[in-house]
């Protein structure tokens, strides 16, 4: 699995997940991951898992991102990895602002995607592997990436990495979402 997800630890630390508190995942796929990171961050609860359909699962709940089904400031983690590329930007942003409305005072957000390159040929077969027989991926770098999240409400938003990709050998982009705590909007 250390092949094609991101290092454990590294989104652990970065997402501040020892530290107790309730964890979102969206767009877990089969939700592995998420469990993987509460286990080895010895997180005593289990994470909510959703995506937009309950396969391959097991899947908490199924919902749009652009409105998530949770009361404001009800999660302190969240993960999102490789999963906006499925959508246009007015979706990701809506998709960033509803993060920010369930993201708690002091929390964190780590949003992971896969990254275009210099060579357009290299982007187009990038997308034809990612895409799984949907419909066109948007890979999108930092700067499109930071804009999306802009003015959504975040305390901070920084560029961070998580180590190489080596199957297959394509760059991620990583954006880490933060609410300060005490800070008003």
């Amino acid at each position: 699995m250390a092949a094609i997800t991101p290092r454990a630890d590294r989104v652990i630390d970065l997402i501040n997940l020892r530290d107790g508190g309730r964890y979102l995942d969206i767009g877990c796929g089969t939700s592995a991951f998420a469990h993987l990171l509460a286990a080895r961050a010895g997180h005593t609860e289990v994470p909510v898992c959703m995506d937009l359909v309950g396969e391959p699962g097991p899947v908490d709940l199924v919902a749009w991102p652009e409105k998530l089904p949770f009361p404001d400031n009800s999660f302190d983690h969240i993960t999102s990895l490789y999963f906006i590329r499925r959508f246009d930007d007015d979706v990701v942003h809506a998709f960033a602002e509803e993060v920010s409305r369930v993201l708690a005072p002091g929390g964190h957000a780590l949003v992971l995607e896969v990254a275009p390159v210099v060579s357009d040929r290299l982007n187009r077969l990038h997308s034809r592997l990612l895409s799984g027989g949907t419909h066109e991926v948007d890979l999108r770098g930092w700067s499109r990436m930071a804009a999306l999240f802009t003015e959504c409400g975040f305390g901070a938003i920084d560029l961070v990495n998580v180590g190489p990709f080596l199957v297959p050998p394509i760059p991620r982009v990583g954006v880490l979402l933060r609410h300060i705590p005490g800070q008003v909007d």
